[in-house]
């Protein structure tokens, strides 16, 4: 008989998304399978990368009036400042909590006169960030949300059930991927399930969320984790014929998953190429942050400009540092993001009469 942590393990390898991600991941997942499929049928090849571009550009599309908003409300703050700074001014730098709401009842009421509100700016780069964590869940387990993809990855692990002494060999391997709580329910499970007392379903009910790995949805999700050195370690220790099987699965697999040599499910490492993936995250923050701040600069005064400068490389530095360790389908998400955000400023720079200037030139951008 096999071991019981050969037939049983967690059915969850992977961290599942909280409370609050989770139905965002949800949707994103339907939106992204919808928009794979259509990918797919025009071209295999790179589908998964060319499916987050598409799918970037699609809920720019559907967030464009909330930007639009958020651009309109920054102007007319833009052009209220010094009405807000003279305020300031008039009532000075006091700590007495009734001339400080003075100051803020008379500030607030000049920004209702003009239709103006700070947090009106804040939504959209607050909706922004589930977002992003959303396509963080998803790439970590694309397989679970794009059919086309969990089927190539329910072959794969049924040409590796199919190779003898395939799961037997690489037990060390499966075992250091699946967290010990959910193999200690999956063991727990075991006797019940093999003395038929309970179903599988039953059982499941009773111990705790787990899944026979020798099923090949169950072996998918452990499969998934595989690293390219346990593929070797797997394909030297089979006869040719089975690891060649496996490795025809497999290249399938990484044709979707590849978008020009980068895997979109592989965290971002420090390694060369993944390298690049923080990097250019960070670069294209930069620019378009700054692209943003040749209009939003416009009138504002000297320690307001100073704070958008400082933020122009805190931020991008930030986020391209967070992105280590996440899929580099994220971090192509946040490139495409800023891309496209950049040339909706440039738009409204030039319908703004602001020209564009780059940092080492002397002159500030102007308007016309």
């Amino acid at each position: 008989m096999i071991s019981n942590f050969t037939n049983l393990a967690a059915n969850l390898v992977a961290t599942e998304p909280n409370v609050l991600i989770r139905p965002i991941a949800n949707l994103f997942g339907i939106i992204i399978n919808f928009l794979f499929n259509i990918v797919h049928s025009l071209t295999p090849a790179h589908s998964l990368g060319l499916t987050i571009i598409l799918a970037t550009i699609v809920m720019r599309a559907l967030m464009l009036p909330l930007n639009l908003n958020m651009q309109k409300n920054m102007a007319k703050m833009r052009e209220i400042q010094p009405e807000l700074n003279k305020i300031k001014e008039k009532y000075g730098d006091s700590k007495d909590p009734e001339i400080k709401k003075k100051m803020m009842a008379e500030q607030q009421a000049l920004m209702a006169k003009h239709g103006a509100n700070p947090l009106k700016g804040c939504f959209p780069l607050l909706l922004t960030m589930p977002i992003f964590m959303g396509f963080n869940f998803i790439l970590r387990q694309a397989f679970l949300y794009i059919n086309r993809l969990g089927d190539l990855y329910y072959e794969l692990a049924e040409a590796v059930i199919n190779a003898p002494g395939a799961i037997q060999a690489m037990r060390t391997t499966i075992e250091s991927l699946i967290p010990e709580r959910m193999r200690e329910a999956g063991n727990a499970a075991w006797p019940a399930y093999e003395a038929g007392r309970v179903t599988f379903n039953e059982a499941r009910a009773e111990f705790g969320d787990y899944i026979a790995v020798n099923y090949p949805e169950s072996l998918a999700r452990v499969l998934n984790r595989f690293s390219p050195e346990n593929w070797e370690y797997l394909y030297a220790y089979l006869p040719s014929n089975y690891a060649d099987a496996i490795l025809a699965v497999n290249n399938r697999i990484d044709t979707v998953e590849t978008f020009f040599g980068l895997s979109m499910v592989a965290n971002a490492t420090w390694t060369w190429p993944s390298v690049i993936v923080p990097f250019l995250v960070g670069i294209t923050m930069m620019i378009s942050m700054y692209i943003a701040n040749l209009r939003n600069g416009q009138g504002g005064d000297d320690r307001m400009k100073m704070q958008q400068r400082i933020m122009v490389v805190i931020m991008p530095v930030f986020i391209g540092a967070i992105t280590f360790g996440m899929p580099a389908g994220v971090g192509l998400f946040w490139i495409v993001t800023q891309i496209l955000q950049g040339i909706q400023d440039l738009v409204l720079n030039k319908k703004a009469g602001v020209k564009f200037v780059l940092p080492f030139m002397k002159k500030d951008a102007e308007v016309s």
